[in-house]
């Protein structure tokens, strides 16, 4: 099914769940729900959160303004790189993912839990679930986990927040159980849109999931991250880029508000005015890192276009004007327009011919913004990738946990994989790209866990939130928050470690929520996560 039959289908999915609200309302009995497949909810919950450009557009903030890949735009700048806070965005993961995705699988599990046919939408229901609620409790820590989507069934609308500790525990078992419970044997989906119901899929996709969040626990509870990925890693996770937990759109550009066809995150890198092009820049840290180790993915990453409706590409043209690649990227947390110490003589506007004219182009113009590939409306949108994967192995083989294969193995397999990644882009990549890149930056066993985590770094380009995740899990790469403007910053001249709560729960759940905030002292975005062990 195409995602055009699918966008239309979740609408209408959404259209009937408000009908449903509106009986409610009416004295409907909340004991007797609609007999709605659930399998409809199914490509709901999968297609909605990287749908909406103006939604992406708050974690490119909220850590993506700190975590010194992207910067230049006002906002990502303002906030996110000068440590202020705004309420707004910093709530917008919690407001968009408990009523789109948390209460639509919890409603699978609830119809399905007790129906043995439908063991196979229950589980994948159970997943999506753990998918989901891991972003929220990375991202706030204590949350409504176990009693959250619940108030249809048994009315309760003010959830308790669960700790962080038994939420990880509980994603342990339930993806357990649920990588478990796949029968063959039984009607899969109909509409999954990761795998077409290909249960083994979803087996190895549970076991991958499973080994993020087993890795997540490296400094709170070491052994039982050991126990965890080892295990996960026995019953079988990714072994190709062919496994990619992702999300295929349409080339479609969306409306500047709600979701549309297209993949949100492309279209936020895109810009919301075709005239003034993407409004997002490359910082020169990441940058530098790719063009002193010969990265292929710099141009797979980035490139200098034109503001003009065809986004014409002059990348060549600036390059012969800079000295390097880096001088034409912008410094992290700053804004595009803010000169570049590290490159003084590449800070003024440049003159270039094209097309047999010469055109003036001002500093922030000639600086490396998205490549195309990555502003492609029809990009895939990917939760967990084979790359990560082996990343991940490659750490717990770095570590001597008793995984198959050594640790260079896993990483050079690690570094394919993240590389020809970019061929679902629509890029073209070559075996002999990939074997000069390792031939010129082998695997370094004395830097082992440095090296992996750095590359993650890299290779999360387009996901802010697991990109802050795995930093604040491993400490590398050894970012600089700058402070550039300290009368500005509400971090204490820091980096956040986690996002204050929504200011709805102080009011509505007010209860649960001076709970939640007793066990870390304050509601402040330098507290940590209980994973986040100092």
């Amino acid at each position: 099914m195409n995602t055009k039959k699918i966008y239309s289908l979740c609408v209408l999915l959404l259209i009937t769940l408000a009908g449903c609200i509106d009986f409610d309302e009416l004295n409907t009995d909340p004991d007797n729900p609609t007999d709605l497949n659930p399998d409809l909810l199914i490509p709901t919950i999968q297609f909605y959160p990287g749908a909406e450009w103006q939604e992406q557009q708050r974690y490119f903030i909220y850590p993506g303004g700190f975590m010194n890949q992207w910067t230049g735009a006002y906002a990502i700048v303002e906030y996110g790189g000068c440590g202020q806070q705004h309420n707004n965005y910093q709530e917008r993961l919690w407001t968009t993912y408990y009523p789109e995705g948390i209460n639509y699988a919890t409603d699978v599990i609830q119809r399905t839990k007790d129906q043995p046919d439908k063991i196979n939408i229950y589980s994948m229901a159970r997943i999506l679930r753990v998918q989901l609620a891991l972003r929220l409790t990375d991202y706030y820590g204590d949350i409504p986990y176990s009693e959250a989507g619940l108030g249809y069934y048994d009315n309760n609308l003010k959830p308790k927040y669960d700790t962080q500790e038994s939420i990880y525990h509980d994603f342990l078992k339930e993806l357990k159980e649920a990588g478990a419970a796949f029968d063959a044997s039984l009607p899969s989906s109909q509409y999954d849109l990761f795998y077409k119901g290909d249960l083994d899929k979803w087996k190895k996709y549970a076991n991958s999931l499973r080994l993020r969040i087993a890795m997540r626990l490296i400094k709170v509870e070491p052994e039982t991250a050991r126990q965890e990925a080892e295990d996960a890693i026995r019953n079988g996770v990714f072994t190709s880029n062919e496994d990619i937990c992702l999300i295929k759109y349409e080339n479609v550009q969306n409306s500047s508000f709600g979701k549309g066809k297209g993949n949100g995150v492309a279209n936020y890198l895109y810009g919301n005015v075709t005239a003034n092009g993407s409004e997002i820049w490359l910082t020169t840290e990441l940058i530098k890192l790719l063009e002193d180790s010969e990265d292929p993915r710099l141009l797979l990453y980035s490139g200098v276009f034109l503001n003009d409706d065809a986004r014409t590409e002059v990348t060549s043209l600036v390059r012969a004007k800079r000295s390097c690649y880096a001088a034409m990227a912008t410094p992290a947390q700053r804004y595009n327009y803010s000169t570049n110490p590290d490159y003084p003589s590449d800070n003024g506007s440049i003159k270039i011919t094209v097309g047999g004219k010469e055109q003036e182009l001002a500093l922030k113009n000639a600086r490396l913004r998205p490549s195309k590939y990555l502003t492609a409306f029809d990009s895939p949108y990917i939760y967990i990738s084979y790359a990560e994967v082996e990343f991940l192995i490659a750490e717990a083989a770095a570590r001597k946990w008793d995984v198959n294969g050594d640790a260079q193995s896993h990483y050079n397999k690690a570094i394919t994989a993240a590389i020809k990644q970019w061929e679902l882009f629509g890029a073209t990549v070559t075996d002999n790209q990939v074997n000069t890149y390792l031939t010129k930056n082998p695997f370094d066993t004395d830097n082992a866990i440095k090296q992996i985590n750095t590359q993650l770094w890299i290779h999360h380009i387009l996901d802010p939130m697991e990109t802050w995740a795995n930093w604040r899990r491993s400490g590398y790469p050894e970012l600089i928050f700058h402070n550039y403007e300290p009368g500005k910053n509400q971090s204490n001249g820091t980096f956040p470690r986690r996002m204050i709560y929504p200011i709805d729960e102080q009011l509505k759940n007010s209860t649960n929520y001076r709970e939640a905030v007793s066990r870390i002292g304050e509601d402040n975005w330098t507290k940590r996560v209980w994973w986040d062990k100092e």
